[in-house]
C-alpha cells in the first residue's frame, strides 16, 4: 500500500477511535438523573365512603323583636342556662355594643400591663419567643381553610408586643392610651341603646347557629341499631328546614355518630370497641379517633358500620353528610415512587441508587403498594443489598444498569 494512502487510512481510524471514546464518555458522563432521597413513609389502607352524622341536637327557638346578636361561634361550648345571644333593637345597637366590649378587652390588656411595670426585664426571653411562637402561629393559620382564631391570635400578638415596648423601656406606661379608651368607651356607650333581651342555652353543650332540616332525624336514641336501608334513605333524604322564630341548636353530649355501609369483604377487618382514625379531608386536616359501635349486616352483603367520636369543633358541629376515608392498617417503611421500580436477571424488584458516581441496584422488599398514587413503601433492612434510608434513589434516566459511571 503507497505509504500515503496507509497514513491517511491510520488518521481516518485514530479519528473514528477518538470520536467513539468521545462519545461514549459523553453518554456515561453526561447522563440525565432524576434522583430523590430514600425517606420515611407511613401509608394506610383505607375505606372510602359517604358517611352520615347522628347528633343528639336541641333547637332553641324564641320570639325575637330585634336585631339577634350572638355572643358565642359554632362550635363553641356553652353552659346550661348560659347567654348565647342578646337581642338589640338594631343592628346599629348590636354593632356598637361589639366595639364597646372590644374596648373593654383593650383597656383590660394594657391596665393589666401598666401593673407589670418595667422591672421584669428578665422576662423578656420569654416575651420574645411568644412573639415568635404566636406570629408562626398566625402564618399557619392563615394557610388553612378554616382561619377563625386570627383575631384571638391578633391581639395575643399586640398584647405580647405592649408588654416588650415596656419591658425594655420604650413605653414608661400606657396610661394615656388607657385614659383615651377610657373616653371613648364612655362616648359610645351613650350612644347607643342596650340589649332589649338574653337568649340562654336550655342545657349544656356546644353552640350552632344554623339548622340543616335534620335535627329531629339524624338523633342518636336508636343509633347503634341502624341498618344498611336506614344509613341508605339518611344518605339521600331531603331536609325539611323550619326556622321560624330559630335562634340555634345546642349539640348536647360529648359524643356524636358517624354511619356508612361498606362491601362485606371491606368490613371484614371491622370488629365491635375496634379504635380506629377517620378522616374528614373537606373538614380538618387533622384524623378523627373514633371507635366501632355496631357492624348491622344486610341480606345483601353490605354492612351498616357505626362509629363513635369525643371531639367536637366549630367545622364538625356543622357537617351533615361528608365523605370520609376509614384508616385500616398502616405499613411504616421507606418510600419509593413505581417509576424507580426495576427487576434484575433474577426477576428480583429493586431500585438503582447512586453511590457517588456509580449507579448500585439494591434490592427492595415491598411491603404495601399504593396502586392509585403509585407509590410503594418498603422494608428497612440491615441487608446493604437492599436499599436503605437516605440512599438516593434514581426515578428517571435511560440505559441503566450497575457500575455505570455517571456525573
Amino acid at each position: 500500500m503507497n505509504p500515503v494512502v496507509k497514513r491517511v487510512v491510520l488518521a481516518l481510524l485514530s479519528l473514528l477511535l477518538i470520536v467513539y471514546v468521545g462519545v461514549q464518555g459523553y453518554l456515561i458522563f453526561s447522563a440525565s438523573l432524576d434522583t430523590v432521597t430514600a425517606d420515611h413513609e407511613i401509608a394506610y389502607e383505607t375505606l372510602k365512603t359517604t358517611g352520615v352524622i347522628y347528633r343528639s341536637e336541641s333547637v332553641i327557638r324564641e320570639k325575637t323583636d330585634g336585631y339577634v346578636f350572638y355572643t358565642v361561634q359554632d362550635g363553641n361550648r356553652v353552659s346550661k342556662a348560659g347567654n348565647i345571644a342578646h337581642v338589640f333593637p338594631s343592628a346599629k345597637d348590636a354593632i356598637a355594643q361589639q366595639e364597646l366590649e372590644t374596648l373593654d378587652a383593650d383597656i383590660e390588656a394594657l391596665v393589666s400591663i401598666n401593673a407589670q411595670g418595667s422591672t421584669n426585664r428578665a422576662g423578656l426571653n420569654s416575651i420574645n419567643q411568644q412573639i415568635n411562637e404566636t406570629w408562626l402561629s398566625i402564618s399557619q393559620s392563615a394557610h388553612q381553610a378554616a382561619y377563625g382564631d386570627i383575631s384571638e391570635l391578633h391581639a395575643r400578638l399586640l398584647t405580647l408586643l405592649n408588654k416588650k415596648q415596656l419591658t425594655i423601656g420604650k413605653e414608661e406606661n400606657f396610661d394615656e392610651r388607657i385614659s383615651q379608651l377610657r373616653s371613648e368607651r364612655a362616648a359610645l356607650a351613650a350612644s347607643f341603646n342596650t340589649a332589649t333581651a338574653t337568649v340562654t342555652s336550655p342545657i349544656a353543650g356546644y353552640f350552632v347557629g344554623s339548622a340543616d332540616g335534620f335535627e329531629t332525624v339524624f338523633t342518636t336514641d336508636k343509633v347503634s341499631s341502624l341498618t344498611v336501608g336506614d344509613i341508605r334513605a339518611a344518605l339521600t333524604a331531603e331536609p325539611v328546614i323550619d326556622n321560624t322564630d330559630f335562634v340555634g341548636k345546642i349539640v348536647g353530649d360529648y359524643e356524636w355518630y358517624l354511619a356508612c355501609v361498606l362491601p362485606l369483604e371491606s368490613a371484614a377487618t371491622l370488629k365491635k370497641d375496634l379504635q380506629l382514625e377517620v378522616c374528614m379531608p373537606f373538614v380538618q386536616s387533622e384524623p378523627l379517633k373514633m371507635k366501632v359501635i355496631s357492624l348491622n349486616k344486610a341480606a345483601d352483603d353490605q354492612v351498616a358500620v357505626v362509629l363513635q367520636c369525643t371531639y367536637m369543633s366549630a367545622a364538625l358541629s356543622t357537617v351533615r353528610r361528608e365523605q370520609i376515608e376509614i384508616r385500616l392498617t398502616d405499613h411504616k417503611g421507606i418510600l419509593v415512587p413505581d417509576s424507580a421500580i426495576y427487576f434484575n436477571e433474577q426477576q428480583e424488584a429493586g431500585v438503582f441508587v447512586q453511590d457517588g458516581n456509580i449507579l448500585r441496584f439494591k434490592r427492595i422488599q415491598v411491603l404495601y403498594h399504593n396502586e392509585t398514587e403509585r407509590f410503594s413503601v418498603c422494608a428497612e433492612k440491615d441487608d446493604k443489598s437492599y436499599l436503605q434510608l437516605y440512599d438516593r434513589i434514581v426515578t428517571g434516566g435511560e440505559n441503566l444498569y450497575d457500575g455505570k459511571l455517571v456525573r
